[in-house]
């Protein structure tokens, strides 16, 4: 056999190459307004990302950044500039004390403490299109391989997303098609599983309604705690919530 016959079989000539996937920089154009109309209109002004940063780096912030379960709520939230770096620092933590084995359930955890509403709906668009991008980001750093929009992992963070994060305006309690929003309480119970209950967002505030007798005291901020007291429903996979 010659030289050149025997090339053809080198290991070299077969070796596949491996794409190496890295964490991304979380996308910012750097724009506070979209249009002066919108200003006048809806009062929307973006967040700088410096005043984001700024903001979650206290030390009570950053404690329940480093807790899966620990809630964030954004009443107003644009184009996701909140949601976008508290889901990225917190995925930061699920990459630290997660294995590949546990990774997919901490990060679906992480991913359901994070509720928002937002009026507009192209920036809500963008705002769950960021979101589901910076999750999808994470898998793929610290899995390096493809996060294919067919798994369960790919489904649950989608419908996670739509369910947690809404359209709506928080002076009326209700979305564009006239009803109450509602969102999910995620409640762990062991075994990597989880119950959802469904509960309206007016439910959360004392605003003088009789008939809303499951109100609170107070207001909530972004940093304030989910809480429900409707009934337990099925109990799902985490990583198959999408099937419950």
């Amino acid at each position: 056999m010659s030289k050149e016959e025997i090339s053809l079989f080198d290991d070299q000539e077969f070796e596949i190459g491996h794409k190496k996937y890295e964490l991304k920089a979380i996308d910012d154009d750097g724009h506070l307004i979209k249009s002066k109309a919108r200003v006048q209109h809806h009062g929307e002004v973006f967040t700088p990302k410096w005043m984001v940063k700024k903001m979650l780096s206290e030390p009570a912030i950053q404690e329940k950044l480093h807790n899966l379960h620990a809630t964030f709520f954004e009443p107003s939230a644009g184009e996701g500039a909140f949601l976008k770096e508290i889901l990225h620092q917190k995925l930061n933590y699920v990459d630290q004390i997660s294995n590949k084995t546990t990774w997919k359930s901490n990060a679906l955890w992480a991913l359901m403490s994070i509720y928002a509403i937002e009026l507009l709906k192209d920036n809500l668009t963008r705002a769950k299109k960021a979101m589901l991008g910076i999750f999808v980001n994470h898998y793929q750093a610290f899995m390096q391989r493809e996060l294919s929009i067919n798994t369960d992992l790919y489904k649950s963070a989608k419908f996670v997303i739509n369910a947690n994060i809404v359209q709506g305006n928080t002076l009326t309690y209700k979305n564009d098609k006239g009803t109450l929003i509602k969102f999910s309480n995620w409640i762990p119970t062991g075994n990597y599983q989880v119950s959802r209950e469904e509960f309206t967002y007016k439910s959360l505030f004392n605003n003088g309604d009789i008939e809303d007798t499951d109100a609170n005291d107070g207001q909530l901020s972004l940093f304030d705690e989910f809480k429900s007291d409707d009934k337990v429903a099925k109990l799902t996979m985490v990583t198959k919530v999408y099937k419950g």
